[in-house]
């Protein structure tokens, strides 16, 4: 493929997983007026694991006609678990229980620094070299969140056990996003959106039990709930994973800056909340730092740095 094709091809990828995460801040909120927030999570993925069947199905079923079917018992499914429970399971779990104990804003803030830490772990574990340019990206996105968000907003309060959880939160989806990349599972995106999204789903369940939370069915916020399920996490996590195995590890991550600004584009369009100035000037600062991040080369593991780029 021509490179400055598979560039376009991966910024659109990227730029419409990030503008869907976002959207789930917006569904989020309305949805948790009426759900428990572990069963919201665990209704949310399960729904979309189940969107995804028919599309697998039709698949399965050509394959089979062609004689190139992979066997469910082949599938690897230790580290599908391992990626379904960090992405799906440990992210929501401690995202939605911080939420509980900690403000909006200092959730935000913590779960942004997922792609500083993202590019910390990767030049240990991976051996990714991080260049210069990109670390100026992902610091200069980062302190555009900050910004954003609101710096008293913040700074404001003590380091308690919420923001611990959300922490973890994160730490989980930077765990994820290496294990993605470093697996190199030969199976396709949408297979690997299924069985995380339903791996993680069945954990969640065990875990809103176990917390006691009441079992609720959306009804009032159904049309939410559904976009929350399909669009924002079935479409998100695929095309996530997609981006994720055509790019680098660290690069792909540093886009996640764009989704509180995408989320407070949306909340404007939906319901007319204004931007303030210091909101504008945090995107111009996330904007500026996306794009040096992505006019910087794709970073490649020392020992290898021809061939675990590209993914298959």
């Amino acid at each position: 493929m021509d490179p400055r094709v598979a560039q376009r091809r991966y910024l659109l990828l990227i730029l419409c997983s990030t503008f869907l995460q976002g959207s789930s801040f917006v569904a989020s909120k309305v949805v948790l007026t009426e759900l428990p927030p572990v069963w919201l999570a665990t209704l949310r993925f399960f729904v979309a694991a189940l969107s995804l069947l028919p599309w697998l199905w039709l698949r399965h079923r050509n394959r089979v006609a062609g004689g190139m079917a992979v066997p469910i018992t082949a599938l690897p499914w230790l580290r599908l678990a391992v990626i379904g429970l960090l992405q799906t399971a440990g992210v929501m779990a401690f995202l939605t229980m911080g939420l509980t104990q900690t403000t909006a804003s200092k959730a935000a803030i913590l779960m942004a620094s997922n792609p500083l830490l993202v590019a910390l772990l990767a030049g240990i574990l991976l051996k990714e070299r991080v260049r210069p340019q990109t670390w100026l990206g992902l610091l200069l996105a980062f302190a555009g969140v900050v910004v954003c968000i609101g710096v008293q907003s913040v700074m404001s309060g003590a380091i308690g056990h919420g923001e611990v959880l959300v922490m973890a939160g994160s730490a989980c989806w930077a765990f994820a996003t290496l294990a993605s990349k470093r697996f190199r599972l030969a199976i396709d995106t949408w297979t690997l959106a299924f069985w995380q999204m339903l791996i993680g789903a069945a954990a969640l369940t065990l875990l809103a039990a176990w917390r006691g939370e009441p079992f609720v069915l959306p009804t009032d916020t159904a049309a939410a709930f559904l976009w929350l399920a399909i669009p924002a996490s079935t479409g998100a996590m695929g095309l996530w994973f997609a981006a994720l195995h055509a790019g680098g590890a660290v690069r792909t991550s540093g886009f996640l800056f764009l989704c509180p600004f995408f989320a407070a584009l949306i909340a404007f369009a939906t319901g007319g909340e204004m931007l303030s100035t210091h909101e504008l000037l945090g995107g111009v600062m996330i904007a500026v730092g996306i794009v040096l991040l992505s006019r910087a080369p794709a970073a490649k593991p020392a020992h290898q740095a021809a061939s675990l780029e590209n993914m298959p």
